[in-house]
């Protein structure tokens, strides 16, 4: 209940400034930085609290939008924020193709544009023509670190395997699944059973999906899941169901509520790494960008492996 109280008033807040600001001057006399997320979950609430860190360090006046997962919502919103004449953009892509056109708009008007947490464009690190930095995690990465969870767990044994995705067409789900798929290939006997994208991330979802894969009648050897919630939920569903076999769970991002599943084996392994941080470095460059400093065109954030060799020595943000 207070992470739903949570979800809501950070909606709130994303939407609400534009309300407020939108027909008005900047009276602050600082400079104003558009955030566009794509959208309302609780790892972008950690991330903010992290770019109003930097942003107050800094002197900058940041204005937040939510795209509701809407791709094209998304690029109107930063459309209007062009017309504006904002002084900078911080985009994390709801759809890292279709955002494409947001550079040319940015370049045509002169106004620096920063990818950070989803890539624009196809390549997993984020180097792409006409943006000053992408901050963030090479989603190819994550997905490779998911079949490295798998190798480390499940070996050469013949295996059934349920990828349980994010929201279809954004960048993560799109590279985490592209570079798992690519381990899984490796391996002759092992077979993706069942896979679901789940819109908004959300855990519900997630349940539900992993409830419909265990009711195949199937024996699964692995459930992959590409965030921390979805693995949280297939170990209450796995409880649930009773099985007369166990399964192994995996995850991406560290949570409070993970680290009872992890340390009673109900999830095997998850990653970790600083979300607040990535906010903050990501407005921290915006800042140097104004300045008229150089920046790193790429600045990758790298993550941990957390299992219960190591769960009480990594605190979770989230």
């Amino acid at each position: 209940m207070v992470k739903k109280i949570l979800l809501a008033l950070f909606v709130a807040l994303m939407v609400f400034p534009l309300a407020a600001k939108g027909q008005e001057e900047n009276s602050s006399g600082r400079p104003q930085v558009a955030v566009l997320f794509p959208g309302s979950v609780e790892f972008f609430m950690i991330e903010r609290k992290g770019m109003d860190k930097a942003a107050e360090e800094f002197g900058l006046d940041l204005i937040y939008a939510d795209a509701e997962w809407d791709a094209g919502k998304q690029l109107t919103q930063l459309e209007n924020f062009v017309t504006r004449g904002v002084d900078a953009i911080l985009l994390c892509s709801a759809d890292n193709m279709a955002l494409l056109p947001s550079i040319s708009l940015c370049n045509e008007a002169g106004i620096p544009l920063i990818a950070f947490t989803n890539v624009l464009g196809e390549d997993p690190s984020g180097d792409v023509p006409g943006i000053e930095s992408f901050i963030g995690i090479n989603d190819e990465h994550l997905g490779a670190m998911m079949g490295e969870m798998a190798e480390s767990l499940l070996g050469d044994k013949p295996a059934n395997i349920v990828l349980i995705e994010g929201t279809a067409g954004t960048a993560p789900q799109r590279l985490r699944s592209k570079a798992f798929k690519e381990v899984v290939a490796k391996h002759d006997n092992w077979n993706i059973v069942y896979s679901q994208s789940i819109p908004g991330w959300t855990k519900e979802g997630a349940l539900a999906a992993v409830e419909a894969s265990l009711q195949k009648g199937v024996q699964i050897d692995l459930i992959s899941c590409q965030w921390y919630a979805a693995a949280s939920a297939a170990a209450e569903a796995v409880e649930e169901a009773g099985l007369p076999y166990d399964v192994n769970i995996t995850g991406l991002e560290f949570s409070k509520e993970l680290i009872p599943y992890i340390k009673e084996g109900k999830v095997d392994m998850t990653s970790n790494a600083s979300i607040a941080d990535m906010g903050y470095v990501t407005v921290k460059t915006a800042a140097s960008v104004l300045r008229g400093e150089a920046v790193d065109k790429i600045i990758a954030v790298i993550p941990e492996i957390v299992s219960a060799e190591n769960v009480d020595s990594v605190v979770p943000e989230l």
